[in-house]
């Protein structure tokens, strides 16, 4: 339902864009992937001097929950590896991508993993990756996804530093 509410709810009160430190948000993230039992290994490689970025802590959760459980879902053997990764792009980014050595997606596949209620799997809303896309656009930002199949996916996110929130 929350999945639905996210990406189609017109109006509604507008949360003003904040600064965001992504290392809080992601040791939060991955305080909950770190616990879980099971063959799919959870890392985070966070660089601890990067700026703030233009976001809402909460939306930033919930991207990268959806990344994660996308990528927790290509996972498919013991030892499988996600990792969030995060890096300067340029004075005014910051890049933010998830890597998994996962199943990965067919090239034929890939340029729709942004559609509404598109999905690979029987189980879910195909929404994940729809709202993941509108959310960082409502920040500034951009999404890309790269995959190769048998080899896993990088899903990168270009945010905005918090100094820069001015700059377009």
């Amino acid at each position: 339902a929350q999945s639905f509410s996210s990406f189609g709810a017109p109006g509604g009160p507008v949360v003003e864009l904040s600064r965001v430190l992504i290392i809080d948000v992601v040791n939060d993230v991955m305080a909950l992937y770190r616990s879980s039992v099971g063959h799919i290994q959870f890392d985070a490689n966070i660089d601890p001097t990067l700026p703030p970025v233009v976001a809402r802590s909460s939306e930033l959760k919930e991207v990268l929950v959806n990344l994660l459980e996308n990528a927790r879902m290509a996972g498919r053997v013991e030892g499988t590896l996600v990792s969030i990764v995060a890096s300067r792009d340029d004075q005014e980014k910051v890049l933010l991508q998830v890597i998994d050595d996962g199943v990965g997606i067919a090239a034929d596949t890939l340029p729709r993993i942004f559609e509404p209620q598109f999905s690979t799997r029987s189980a879910g809303a195909g929404l994940g990756l729809a709202i993941v896309q509108k959310l960082v656009r409502s920040w500034g930002g951009k999404v890309s996804v790269s995959s190769t199949l048998g080899e896993g996916t990088t899903v990168s996110l270009i945010l905005r530093s918090w100094e820069s929130r001015d700059v377009h």
